[in-house]
């Protein structure tokens, strides 16, 4: 599958909505058409690569460098050290892998760089004008991986949540007088913040979004980027608000006292993903939103 077109026919979220969903593979090629600037050393195209749905890698560049220049910027490993090892490394195995093989690199190194790679894709979602190449038949530069895989609707909506300027997708928000409603049997497989969760709860096709804002005591635009999310994650749809709309005293909701684990626990216990320590995955919004330029 290729796919060419531009970002304000689809957006990072839908984009990454469709890797997931499909379990595709390959690269998908962003290129910013705004705020370029080459003499800071600002790339114009960036590179993600997939397998099964899950992002594994990120570089703004195509030299194979952007792992290696990565670790030496951190000074993780000696610069001769690191050309040595990246030299003799299988092209098989992941660079993170094989260097964590060797001592040279540890969990949490592994950790670290794979953030920084999902920091670079959380940016791309900030991109107000440009266009993109999804192509499944590209291949996956061993050089690049740490070793470390998401799945990329969990990325779609960790960027998401720390997305300030939601003007591109403007369009794509749920109207404030239409409802969700759920669009599937199973319980969620992805992790869910608190507003998510309390907006979720609604999601009968019978509140609108604006009744739900009041409800919850937010504003309307929280609401609609809350549902949004759910929507990307595949979990709720929007349709318009039912005739004989129920009151919204049928369906108490005692704000104060929820949390997320509380939430968690009325629908399920949220699963740990694969290949991601879970104290990595719990701190990687907080990581995120400090690195917000």
């Amino acid at each position: 599958m290729s796919l060419n077109s531009s970002l304000a026919d689809f957006s990072l979220a839908e984009l990454f909505q469709i890797i997931d969903q499909g379990r595709r593979s390959g690269c998908l090629i962003v290129c910013n058409l705004l705020n370029y600037n080459a003499s800071a050393g600002q790339s114009r195209y960036y590179f993600i690569w997939f397998r099964q749905g899950c992002i594994v890698a990120a570089s703004n560049c195509l030299d194979g460098r952007g792992l290696i220049g990565q670790i030496k910027q951190r000074k993780l490993v000696q610069p001769q050290v690191i050309d040595k090892f990246c030299s003799l490394a299988p092209k098989e195995i992941p660079l993170g892998l094989h260097l964590k093989t060797a001592g040279l690199l540890d969990a949490e190194h592994l950790n670290l760089l794979f953030a920084s790679q999902l920091q670079q894709i959380r940016k791309l979602f900030e991109i107000q004008k440009g266009v993109f190449k999804l192509d499944s038949k590209a291949p996956i530069p061993r050089k690049e991986m740490t070793g470390l895989s998401l799945r990329a609707i969990e990325v779609a909506l960790m960027a998401l949540r720390t997305l300030k300027n939601w003007e591109t997708l403007a369009d794509a928000l749920p109207d404030v007088s239409s409802a969700i409603c759920s669009i599937t049997q199973n319980k969620p497989h992805v992790h869910l913040k608190t507003l998510e969760w309390q907006v979720w709860e609604f999601a009968n096709g019978n509140v609108s979004l604006g009744a739900i804002a009041n409800q919850l005591n937010q504003s309307t635009a929280l609401v609609q980027q809350a549902a949004f999310r759910l929507m990307i994650a595949g979990l709720v749809e929007e349709v318009p608000l039912a005739t004989s709309t129920l009151e919204l005293s049928d369906y108490p909701l005692d704000v104060n006292s929820v949390n997320s684990s509380s939430l968690a626990n009325k629908k399920t216990q949220e699963p740990e993903m694969l290949n991601i320590s879970a104290s990595f995955l719990h701190n990687l919004v907080g990581y995120l939103k400090s690195n917000i330029s």
